[in-house]
């Protein structure tokens, strides 16, 4: 009766393929209320202030072909979290962040954070599905490739990588739920790249006034068996900071920070 639920009694759907490698996943919703103090009375009625939040995110090991990155425009996911011969999801979930971090040493992670629509409910939206789910392929440091500013002489230690897609909800009289979400263009995107230095300085300090949304900047993960698993770039990327430092116990290390825009 007072049994805990562990990680390998739940399961969580994402339009009908089930994620594997998740750390964390939170779903969860919240309501925003006023309460009214009508005249002729002493006692106050709770009112809704505003529409329901609701939202969904996670945190996964990025071990085989990821499929949330497909969200980044105007298509919707179904979501669902199993337990118990039940479930509790939604039909009509939309991305709005999506961030990647590698490092040596260490298996590639993956957050996203979804902005649901539709309400979310007990036993009748189940996202379980029989879409196949991809070959398991864990990356290691050498399957993965960077390039970026100074990375053909470096050793680039690792990398930070997100994007960001605003989205506005329309509400109309007599709906409880947004009756439409609209993507505001462009994605915004950012990625910062931590590198030992071996021959490299920081670029001139006004060089971004001049030159402008001109870099190259890709991440190519591969599995150790070969297998593609995320291809990620920087769109109009410019290098708008870097970050030189270095201590006693260890070499000298440069940080570059990018942004850029696109769809």
């Amino acid at each position: 009766m007072f049994g805990s639920k562990l990680n390998e009694e739940v399961s969580v759907f994402i339009s009908g393929q089930q994620l594997s490698g998740i750390e964390t996943f939170d779903i969860s919703y919240s309501n925003s209320s006023s309460i009214i103090k009508p005249l002729g009375t002493s006692k106050g009625v709770t009112a809704t202030a505003s529409p329901s939040e609701q939202k969904v995110s996670f945190s996964r090991y990025l071990i085989y072909d990821d499929p949330i990155l497909d969200y980044t425009g105007e298509s919707n996911m179904s979501g669902s979290i199993n337990y118990d011969s039940n479930s509790y999801g939604f039909e009509s979930g939309y991305l709005l962040n999506y961030s990647v971090n590698c490092a040596v040493g260490n298996v590639p992670r993956v957050n996203a954070d979804f902005f649901v629509l539709d309400e979310f409910v007990t036993g009748s939206k189940d996202a379980s599905g029989s879409v196949a789910h991809p070959s398991i392929d864990i990356p290691s440091q050498g399957s993965i490739s960077i390039t970026c500013d100074k990375s053909t002489t470096n050793r680039v230690l690792g990398f930070d990588y997100s994007l960001t897609c605003e989205r506005i909800g329309h509400y109309t009289i007599g709906s409880n739920n947004a009756v439409d979400v609209e993507l505001v263009p462009p994605v915004s995107y950012k990625a910062s790249v931590q590198i030992e230095i071996d021959d490299s300085f920081l670029q001139n300090g006004y060089s971004f006034l001049q030159n402008r949304e001109n870099k190259t900047v890709s991440f190519n993960i591969n599995g150790r068996g070969g297998n593609s698993i995320q291809s990620l770039s920087i769109p109009q990327a410019s290098l708008v900071s870097e970050n030189l430092s270095m201590s006693s116990q260890g070499s000298l290390q440069l940080t570059l920070n990018y942004i850029g825009h696109g769809f």
